[in-house]
């Protein structure tokens, strides 16, 4: 058991929220003292590190306070667009909560509108919701945003499963166009993607990672239509990742998932195709990034 679940295992919640926040803070002060990366290094850094090149699908998980940057946060996209060119596709999270629970924000029976409710998954993903060509998943809790010629695709039948990384789920189709799954300020802790092998398992993963209930949550589509859409939503008393870090670099090959450190600044670079069979075969072996006290009894 690392510290960081040994501490939320002894300590009351107040306690590690207030040693959260200061370690987060103590890090923004730290790159903030950084030298400021211009365009140009960053576009160095998006296809020399992260290995983008003209015509990729990415995945974009990003934290502003995790970089130095020498001009407005937004040209990050187009810098990434320049660099993957008119044939790639950019594809970014754009979850409707963040300070709760999906559980706790569908309980309080919300409206999903894909054309109006707002990405809480950080300042750049707004952004990128907000673009013209920009098209969304219907999903209440775990939308996408996608622009690029394969967006229709990515977006079009997330709503058509409960389980919200499934294989109709953006985040499974990403293997099927080789997606590179970049992290820019944010390191594979933020990784979503791993949570398509949760799904593919279902029943057989280690972990019940989901409450039982199946919620039917009302969400408008781009037509203004209401459709109904049955979700499960994650139980965060079991889905609780020990450090995702260490156990990509103790288990994954470097060619599948690696984190960076650029420049002071953190950053990971993954392969879909490679990651998802890598962390499947673990996933049927036991090996997952979740601490073995939230194991099914059967697992352990």
């Amino acid at each position: 058991m690392n510290l960081q679940t040994l501490a939320k295992t002894i300590l009351p919640a107040g306690a590690v929220a207030s040693l959260k926040r200061a370690r987060w803070e103590r890090e923004r002060r730290r790159v903030a003292a950084l030298a400021p990366l211009t365009e140009e290094r960053f576009s160095e850094i998006l296809s020399r590190d992260l290995g983008l090149a003209p015509g990729d699908v990415v995945y974009v998980h990003s934290g502003m306070d995790g970089l130095s940057l020498g001009f407005p946060f937004y040209r990050i996209l187009f810098l990434i667009q320049e660099v993957i060119g008119s044939a790639g596709t950019v594809v970014f999270p754009t979850y409707p909560n963040h300070q709760i629970s999906s559980y706790e924000y569908l309980l309080q029976g919300p409206v999903f509108d894909v054309r109006r409710t707002p990405s809480y998954t950080g300042i750049l993903t707004e952004f990128a919701r907000r673009q013209r060509k920009a098209i969304r998943s219907l999903h209440p809790t775990k939308s996408v945003c996608a622009i690029g010629p394969a967006a229709p695709e990515l977006t079009a039948t997330h709503h058509l499963s409960p389980y919200p990384y499934d294989t109709v789920s953006p985040y499974y189709k990403l293997m099927a166009h080789h997606a590179k799954i970049v992290g820019l300020g944010v390191t594979t802790n933020y990784i979503s993607f791993g949570y398509c092998v949760d799904d593919a398992l279902k029943e057989k993963f280690p972990v019940q990672v989901y409450h039982d209930r199946i919620f039917e949550a009302p969400c408008i589509n781009y037509e203004g239509e209401t459709v109904i859409v049955s979700t499960y939503a994650h139980d965060m008393s079991r889905v609780v990742h020990g450090d995702v870090r260490n156990f990509m670099k103790a288990h994954v090959s470097t060619a599948a998932c690696q984190d960076l450190l650029i420049e002071g600044m953190t950053f990971f670079r993954a392969d879909a195709a490679k990651l998802f069979p890598e962390m499947l075969a673990l996933a049927e072996r036991g090996i997952t990034a979740y601490p073995r006290s939230v194991y099914k009894k059967i697992s352990r």
